[in-house]
């Protein structure tokens, strides 16, 4: 049970960091278009800025999306064990799915700006499915244990 524990938490951590690396590189793309130049100082100093700043609001919604899809992955495994890994990568980026477009109908809004694009949608759902991998990883349990 700890070791799941463990396994979720860093899970949520590596997605929440891939989830906002892209927010902020993307972000920042969009303004070397517009004719800004931006020096790779100012690259890190905003991705560390994002990291520490959407902890408190995106880092908690996205657990929450991801704990319920992995829940819901975890009972579908049982009956299909073989499909361990496919099924967690498919949950995290299903729940990440799931969660921005609950916000998009929900409040008519996007969790963050860069899920207007569909390659900032798919970065986003991409973390999630980085997530799945890590969990299954770290709380290894092999198909013939599952």
């Amino acid at each position: 049970m700890l070791k799941s524990i463990i396994a979720f938490i860093s899970a949520v951590i590596g997605g929440y960091i891939f989830a906002v690396l892209t927010y902020s590189q993307l972000n920042l793309s969009r303004l070397v278009d517009m004719g800004v130049t931006l020096s790779f100082g100012d690259r890190v100093t905003t991705a560390l800025h994002d990291l520490l700043s959407m902890g408190s609001m995106y880092f908690l919604i996205m657990a929450v999306a991801l704990l319920v899809a992995f829940l819901i992955a975890g009972l579908i495994v049982r009956w299909m064990p073989n499909l361990r890994m496919l099924g967690f990568v498919l949950a995290g980026a299903v729940g990440m799915f799931a969660m921005i477009m609950f916000f998009k109908v929900s409040m008519g809004t996007n969790p963050i700006a860069v899920t207007r694009t569909l390659v900032g949608f798919a970065s986003q759902c991409l973390a999630g499915a980085l997530a799945g991998f890590i969990y299954v990883k770290l709380s290894g349990r092999s198909s013939e244990q599952a």
